[in-house]
Parts: structure tokens; sequence; C-alpha cells
């Protein structure tokens, strides 16, 4: 039997995810077994399935069923429904929420043409359907794989697992329409591709290449999320450039384009975002990755240095950072405050000169730690710097701890 046969692969990868079960959430687990007991379909679909295949961690556990919203939030304790018309069920266990969405199905064209032109995305994901009709209406078919942690048993309607197997990334259905139904896709594509490791199908490149265009008609808080995402891959630098090469700088970002057209300024670029981990940037925390890659992109298109002050009436810098990127002002605020405060933490000698009350304050002051990582990344501050800097913090927080541990021993 041949290593691509379905039912050989079936075989292969339940077995798999058998021998994972320690790594799938435990709550999520015991949501599927009570719509289970209640005689309802339930799933971990998605990307947590995927991930499990692949060997990687994932973020979440996203759930399935035939159960209605209502019926869930009925049955499922802790859990309430979200959204009016597109609606999920959360169930919150700790600190974590757990998605539970209905099986959905694609709307007729009869059920469409009674819909107002700009709601009929939004009706077209609110008829509920099998977990057949679910499965062909999700994007990748590495992301339509619906997975049983009780009974062990993966459902597979779109030939996921041979992509799986074969490490490929194709669209469900025609790419050209999906593409068109959703631009955002094509960044998904390329991310998701990047991060497991996979090859674009052919005829799904062609396609990301030819409707690039379309991205312009989506919404940018959309895209910024997606461009978060890339700048946290492992391999964010040849993401990056499989961007530029698919020709989406060009049309979204060409303030990035332009770097990555001359190579000594596209290698320096990239040189700081390989030291993102080096610096210790929070990727999960936008207000340390967004400043991170504001230095990185000034630092790279005017290596010279420049002043603060001359950034506020930068009308190139204000576009990029607003209109092709999407950071909010406050964020902008918080990468100015940023580098700002990096000009005192090189003057070591002015600092040691103060009373204990300033020095305090500034090892304090809220822009400290990311005004350290800013410095280090952009060679403003040695690593000695950062050494000497973190002491001096410390030394103030043992203080503190021992002035309150001596209060509550009285």
């Amino acid at each position: 039997m041949s290593s691509t046969d379905p039912a050989s692969l079936l075989e292969l990868y339940n077995s798999k995810l058998s021998s994972m079960q320690p790594y799938i959430d435990t709550h999520a687990v015991k949501i599927i077994r009570r719509l289970k007991e209640l005689h309802f379909q339930a799933y971990l679909v998605g990307g947590g399935v995927r991930d499990l295949l692949v060997d990687l961690k994932p973020k979440d556990f996203d759930i399935a069923t035939n159960a209605s919203p209502n019926e869930v939030k009925k049955k499922v304790s802790y859990s309430f429904i979200i959204g009016r018309r597109f609606k999920l069920v959360h169930a919150k266990r700790g600190d974590q929420i757990y998605e539970i969405a209905t099986f959905r199905r694609a709307a007729t064209d009869e059920e469409l043409q009674t819909t107002e032109q700009e709601d009929r995305h939004l009706v077209e994901e609110n008829f509920f359907g099998t977990i057949e009709e679910d499965s062909k209406r999700r994007d990748f078919t590495v992301n339509a794989l619906f997975y049983d942690p009780i009974d062990h048993n993966i459902v597979d309607y779109c030939n996921g697992l041979e992509d799986v197997f074969t490490r490929t990334m194709r669209m469900i259905g025609d790419p050209k329409v999906r593409l068109m139904e959703d631009p955002v896709r094509i960044l998904r594509a390329i991310r998701l591709s990047q991060k497991l490791g996979f090859t674009i199908e052919p005829q799904l490149r062609a396609e990301i290449v030819n409707l690039k265009t379309e991205l312009l008609k989506t919404v940018l808080p959309r895209r910024r999320e997606e461009w978060l995402k890339f700048f946290r891959l492992s391999n964010a630098p040849l993401a990056l450039m499989e961007l530029y090469d698919l020709g989406v700088f060009e049309m979204l970002v060409p303030s990035f384009h332009k770097i990555f057209q001359d190579e000594e300024q596209r290698e320096n670029f990239l040189s700081y975002i390989r030291r993102f981990h080096y610096c210790n940037i929070n990727f999960a925390d936008p207000n340390e990755l967004i400043p991170a890659i504001l230095a990185s992109y000034l630092y790279t298109t005017q290596p010279v240095g420049f002043k603060i002050s001359d950034l506020l009436e930068d009308v190139t810098f204000d576009k990029f950072a607003r209109e092709e990127f999407g950071v909010f002002k406050a964020e902008l605020g918080i990468f100015f405050q940023a580098m700002q405060f990096i000009y005192p933490l090189q003057r070591k000698e002015a600092y040691l000169k103060k009373g204990e009350r300033r020095q305090r304050s500034l090892v304090f002051h809220q822009s400290f730690l990311l005004s350290l990582k800013l410095g280090l990344l952009t060679q403003q501050l040695s690593a000695a710097d950062i050494l000497f800097w973190l002491n001096e913090r410390e030394k103030f927080m043992s203080a503190e701890h021992a002035f309150v541990v001596s209060n509550e021993s009285r």
C-alpha cells in the first residue's frame, strides 16, 4: 500500500495524534467530551490539529460542533455567545478562552438574492450545515482537518492529510475564486507556508501574483494583523523575502519594497530583524514589537541617525507607519518616548551623580525596559550598558523587597 494512500495516511496520522494526546489541551478535550455525551458531534479543528501533525505546539485549540450556539451555551458551563450576526461561543476556563463554532455551510443563490450586497459576506457565514459542508468552506486543505480526541479519529474531506504529508499549501476550491472572496488569504497563504515549511501549490502561487492588487481592497487593520504575524515567525527574514519576491510589498508597503530593492539596505534591515530574539523583544506585545520594527526601518533608511523632533514632522515616515503598516497613534507615542529615553541611558556618569530618588525614578520609568531593548537592537547601548542598568534596577527592587519584608515581620 502506497504511503500516500488515503487509508494508510489516515492510519498514520491517527496514530500520531493519539501519541500526542498529552500535548492536547485538557479543557478542550473535556468540552468535546461534554458535547459528545449529549450526542452532538464535536471536534478539534483547524490550526491546532494542523500544528500537531507537523510537530508544532498549537497556540489555540478551536472546537467545531453540530450543536447550535444556543445549545452550546446551555450545555457547556461558563460559556457565552459572541457576535450579533456571526455567532460563536466562547467557553472560559481559567485565563483561557475556547472558541466553539457551529458547522457552517455556503448560502444558496436564492438565499443571497434576498440579502443586501454589503451584507452578503456576513449572511454567508451564518447558515448552519454539516461537517462536510463546513470543511469545504475553509480556506486551505491543511486547515480543514477535524480530530476527535475522545475516539482518536481524524475527519478529512479535503485531502488535507495528503497535503500535510507532501508539505503543500493548497487552497480548497478554485484559488482565483477563493482569493477574490477574501484577498487577505494571500497573506495567510504566504505566512502559513513559511511557518510550516510548506511549498505553495503552483496554481495558488500564480493566482497570488495575479491577484495581489486585490489586497488594496482590504482594510488596513486586517493587513496589520498579518504583518505582525510575519515578524513573529521563527524564519521572519525568509518570509519577508517571499513577500518581496511575490510583489506584495510593492503593492502594500512600498517603503519595504524600496529597502528590499537595495541589497545593502535589505541585508541591514534583515540583520536588525534577526536580532529581535537576542534583544528579548516580546513578540506577543505590539507595544514592543512595533517599536522594534520602526527602529529597524529608521536605522536602515537613515543609518547616520535622526532626531525624534524631525520625525514628528517627517511625512514619509508618518505615511509608512500609519498608512502602510497601520501603526496606531498611541504606538507611535510609545516608540518616540522609548527612543528619546535611550539618551539618558547613554550617560551613566551623569546618572551616578544623581541622588537616590532621581536614580530610582529613572530605572522605574515606563520606557526604561523597552529603551534598553531598542538601544541594544540599534547598537546605541552595549551589552555592558544593559548589564549595568539591569543591575541598577535590581538593586532598587531588592531594597524595596527587603523593606516590605521588614515591615511585614514587625
